[in-house]
């Protein structure tokens, strides 16, 4: 088990512990002086200075590592066991600060070879003085017994501060726990708020739409009703039987107004697939039909439209025809629809009385935002010398073949 050179230890934990264990160890060195023989006094004296430097300058003899201080202490230990046992010197003090000093300040592996080391040259020394195998034992149980004292009280050093810096540990990824709840609380509150203003957007954006959707739908279809009521009194006088027939167009007219209700209340689909063609030449004939303005339909488009992009191309051309019956006072409109390698191109023009820069309203703003929505781009071009020409272009979507067959 390792120790670090910072390690704090029960020799050496602070100022008034160290005097005390020093003052043990002078008084170790005065009663080795004063009954041991007088040859012990000096290797006495330099055990005792050298026990006096490692208590107090540990850090010293462990800077280079383990193995110097373990060669000091073997040196010291072996010499304060001979000046103790061979030459009648009382140095247990300083015997026994040695084993502690090990113990507590190198590696397990250095201790207990210290340890050996020690017990081997006091068993050599008692053994060379002629002494009973008793005395050996019991010297040799006593060095022993020390070390393990010493051992099992740096386990429970080593132990105690395991726990708590596991403690520590603990605390810290609390601290970090609750940091990390307070954060995912924080999250989540703006998450909510975020939720909540994206509810609130695609209320308005749905609210938008459905008003679009009325205004190209039902908006184009009872102004068809409201040019042919005013002519239907001229007609009855004039021609009872074609004021009876557009008389019958009219309720169609509001039937469908009142299907188009329906479509945008359950958010139905424009047309079932593979209809989109027909329903976009329908629209313009339909147009003609009430207005009595001729629109030439062309659309050169191999296989079929995308539903949502059916949807867009619908809505942008019946908003253009209404505004024609409005606005232009036109006498003739074409219709192109056309795919490219971009994507579909649909031109709208009539030689109505627009002259100069548009100034778009509500319904060209509309229909230039569905087109955007669509990735598609919408142009409104004056032609000479009057009318306007209005262009949408979308790309393919991935259900959308193009004009190459891809």
């Amino acid at each position: 088990m390792e120790t670090g050179n910072d390690e704090r230890t029960i020799l050496s934990s602070n100022p008034a512990r160290r005097a005390l264990l020093s003052l043990l160890i002078v008084y170790s060195a005065i009663q080795n002086g004063m009954y041991g023989e007088p040859r012990a006094f000096v290797p006495g004296v330099l055990l005792t200075l050298a026990a006096l430097c490692l208590q107090w300058r540990p850090r010293w003899f462990t800077r280079q590592g383990p193995a110097p201080a373990f060669a000091v202490c073997a040196l010291l230990g072996i010499s304060s066991i001979g000046v103790m046992l061979g030459l009648g010197g009382s140095l247990y003090i300083i015997v026994f600060f040695l084993l502690g000093w090990v113990s507590y300040r190198l590696p397990a592996s250095y201790s207990a070879s210290y340890t050996v080391l020690n017990i081997a040259a006091a068993a050599w020394i008692l053994l060379a003085q002629h002494r009973t195998l008793e005395a050996v034992m019991t010297q040799c149980l006593i060095l022993a017994a020390v070390y393990l004292l010493f051992l099992a009280g740096r386990l429970r050093r080593t132990t105690r501060t395991m726990k708590e810096a596991h403690l520590q540990e603990l605390t810290a990824a609390h601290q970090e726990l609750e940091a990390a709840y307070r954060s995912l609380r924080q999250a989540h509150e703006e998450l909510e708020e975020t939720s909540e203003q994206a509810l609130r957007y695609a209320v308005l954006e749905e609210r938008s739409r459905i008003a679009a959707d009325i205004h190209d739908s039902i908006g184009h279809g009872l102004t068809s009703v409201i040019v042919q009521l005013q002519a239907l009194p001229y007609m009855i006088e004039a021609a009872p039987d074609e004021a009876r027939s557009m008389l019958r167009q009219v309720t169609d007219v509001a039937r469908g107004c009142l299907q188009d209700v329906r479509t945008v209340v359950h958010e139905m689909g424009l047309v079932r697939p593979g209809e989109g063609q027909k329903e976009l030449r329908k629209l313009a004939d339909t147009f003609s039909e009430r207005s009595g303005i001729p629109v030439a339909f062309t659309m050169d488009i191999p296989g079929t439209i995308a539903p949502e992009q059916l949807y867009v191309l619908y809505r942008i051309l019946q908003e253009a025809l209404t505004n024609m019956m409005r606005h232009a006072q036109a006498t003739q409109a074409e219709v192109r629809l056309i795919g490219n390698k971009e994507g579909l191109v649909l031109t709208i023009r009539d030689n109505g009385v627009a002259q100069g820069p548009i100034q778009p309203g509500f319904g060209l703003t509309t229909m230039r935002e569905r087109c955007a929505k669509a990735g598609g781009r919408l142009t409104f071009t004056p032609l000479a010398p009057h009318g306007l020409e209005i262009t949408a272009s979308l790309p393919f979507s991935a259900a959308t073949p193009n004009n190459r067959g891809e």
